[in-house]
């Protein structure tokens, strides 16, 4: 194993190294975890594939300041490594943000991906509540007011919890994510810093039938978080997703199912 730099702007993306094969996999983990999260998969995969597994902006040691991580700046680092490792396309695994990311990727360079596998996934539909809070200027003020004063917003979490205007799942996630000023910061950083990054599902859909790319998505049946309801309604219509739903929660994977993941790739 290795480390490594890649440097965006002004900014540098951390990565780990692992692996000797001459396919390439791009790793992507999700919101406050960091490149370290797939070593249970990454042992069934290094003599196939050489892995770089990224620590996304604000985690892990990736060095990133308030510059927003864009769609160009995606094509720059998968066109980088392709030039790097002199090869055409990339296979590419995410892991619930992560798998925005991929989504993303895939999106955008359709013709440079070999095969994606996904883990609880985000990206599956457009979330209107992340939508707003990031890229509409209310959205934005209410967002920031929210990280500055939370407890004014508890009751009415709450209370919109009890009404059903907002599921379990989502109001977990607020809640907890407000819960101390370093997980608002990291909130703050992630979401407005990625909002960038948001596949338009019909799009994303034409580019995987088109070209007919392999794609692998796992998601726990008991997940609260992404449920797997999503990815059925994703899979409708396109003959190359394969959907697993394993008897997990949002944290699918582990040692008792890694290999299982990783052959999703060979």
């Amino acid at each position: 194993m290795s480390n490594g730099y890649i440097l965006i702007g002004k900014e540098k993306l951390h990565y780990r190294k692992v692996g000797s094969g001459q396919r390439i996999l791009m790793e992507f983990h999700g919101f406050a975890n960091d490149a370290t999260i797939f070593t249970a998969i990454e042992q069934y995969l290094h003599n196939e594939y050489t892995i770089l597994s990224f620590d996304l902006p604000h985690h892990g040691n990736s060095k990133w300041g308030i510059t927003p991580l864009t769609k160009k700046d995606l094509v720059f680092l998968v066109d980088h490594v392709k030039e790097e490792y002199g090869v055409e396309k990339i296979s590419l695994l995410g892991y619930s943000l992560g798998g925005r990311i991929c989504f993303t990727i895939v999106e955008l360079m359709p013709v440079s991906i070999d095969r994606v596998t996904l883990l609880a996934t985000d990206g599956l539909e457009v979330n209107a509540y992340y939508s707003f809070f990031t890229r509409t200027y209310f959205g934005k003020k209410i967002f920031r007011h929210m990280l500055e004063k939370p407890t004014l917003y508890f009751k009415l979490l709450n209370w919109l919890k009890k009404k059903d205007l907002v599921d379990a799942r989502r109001h977990k996630f607020v809640m907890q994510s407000l819960s101390s000023a370093e997980n608002r910061e990291l909130l703050l950083h992630v979401w407005l810093g990625l909002s960038d990054l948001i596949p338009a599902p019909e799009k994303l859909k034409a580019a995987i039938s088109q070209y007919n790319i392999p794609v692998s998505i796992f998601m726990g049946a008991h997940d609260k978080i992404m449920p797997p309801a999503l990815g059925k309604r994703f899979k409708a219509g396109l003959d190359s997703v394969q959907l697993y739903i394993l008897d997990k929660g949002h944290r699918i994977f582990d040692n008792e199912n890694a290999r299982q993941i990783a052959n999703s790739l060979l």
